[in-house]
């Protein structure tokens, strides 16, 4: 089947809502071999090597990145009993006033520039970085130099160089559950301006899940750490399953084999579709389209946090609500939803 390189965009690869919660042997037959087709005769980073002929995970060949402090991680402070009971109900703090910002998956809040949040839209939507206040006046359009097939989340956090923070926008998107390695996109989180920018330093970090097929619309950078973790999106009510990749192992250009450390299990004809973890490293909040939920943290590697039960924290009815991040401060926090002027929810807890 010979195809052409605007067929094979991500925005003409992307399904209707109805296609993209199908198992995959109930997908259009044309659907699958359009993808099949695509999926041979383009190149992008996210394509895994010829070599690779089997499922068992593929070992890292890069090496570690130095190590970024000499003190090693310790626990944060607990989050106070009863966090989820401290929130108060959602409200609207602003409305978000770029047209550019159509399908918003993503958001960061920044703990470097005051009254900044960041946001990128779904597939199709180009490598766009769109920065804005709080209450939504726009504060630049940044273009990043790469290629993009499905950016779902983003999280801010730790990076190579001690003291700053990153931006790590996941290209890890899979509605077709067809790609073996994803990838994760990181840079330096920009100056707002609004002017707006190119930023041509762009990292990339392959991810290799354990076998191939998941598709996973969240993830987050731990800040005490600086493990990245991702969580996949099952069916409606399936187990959904947390993957770490180490900090030492996030190289630009290695191809990191995907750690399973969690897993927990969904409620009937819910979702997982954004994460975020506070500034602290001391909460981590999970979102459905229409639901919040909060585990708080037992341990350094998280495995005895996801084994618990999270706590469910208010949300408010948004169109397809995909995006989550904590202030900057505590554990109050934001969502959005997909939609052009989408408003930004802000849920606020008494413990801040």
């Amino acid at each position: 089947m010979a195809v052409t390189s605007k067929q094979c965009h991500p925005k003409y690869l992307r399904p209707p809502l109805s296609l993209r919660r199908m198992r995959p042997n109930r997908i259009p037959v044309i659907a699958l071999l359009l993808l099949t087709a695509c999926s041979a005769s383009t190149t992008t980073t996210t394509t895994p090597p010829a070599e690779i002929t089997s499922l068992a995970p593929v070992p890292t060949t890069t090496t570690p990145a130095p190590p970024q402090t000499t003190v090693p991680p310790t626990l944060p402070p607990s989050a106070p009993a009863g966090l989820c009971r401290s929130y108060e109900d959602p409200v609207v703090v602003g409305t978000v006033g770029n047209p550019s910002v159509t399908e918003t998956s993503g958001i960061a809040v920044s703990r470097t520039h005051t009254d900044i949040i960041w946001m990128h839209n779904d597939s199709g939507g180009g490598p766009f970085l769109y920065a804005a206040t709080l209450s939504g006046e726009p504060m630049g359009t940044f273009e990043l130099a790469t290629e993009t097939f499905d950016w779902e989340d983003m999280s801010i956090g730790p990076g190579p160089e001690p003291g700053r923070d990153y931006l790590y926008i996941g290209d890890i998107g899979d509605n077709f559950n067809f790609r073996p390695v994803v990838v994760v996109h990181r840079i330096v989180e920009p100056v707002p301006d609004p002017a707006g920018g190119s930023i041509t330093e762009v990292e990339a970090i392959n991810l290799l899940y354990p076998d191939p097929g998941y598709d996973s619309e969240s993830l987050f950078v731990d800040p005490v750490t600086g493990d990245l973790f991702v969580i996949t999106k099952p069916e409606a009510g399936g187990v959904a399953l947390v993957f770490r990749a180490p900090a030492a192992s996030l190289v630009d250009g290695a191809t990191v084999s995907l750690e399973q450390v969690g897993s927990f299990q969904l409620e009937p004809g819910l979702f997982v579709t954004a994460a975020a973890m506070d500034t602290a490293g001391s909460v981590i909040g999970l979102r459905g389209y229409n639901e919040v939920w909060i585990w708080q943290r037992e341990d350094l590697s998280l495995v005895e946090t996801f084994a618990a039960e999270p706590c469910r924290a208010p949300s408010t009815a948004e169109v397809q609500g995909e995006a989550i991040a904590f202030a900057a401060d505590g554990y109050s926090y934001y969502t959005m939803s997909e939609g052009s002027d989408p408003d930004i929810n802000y849920v606020f807890s008494i413990f801040d």
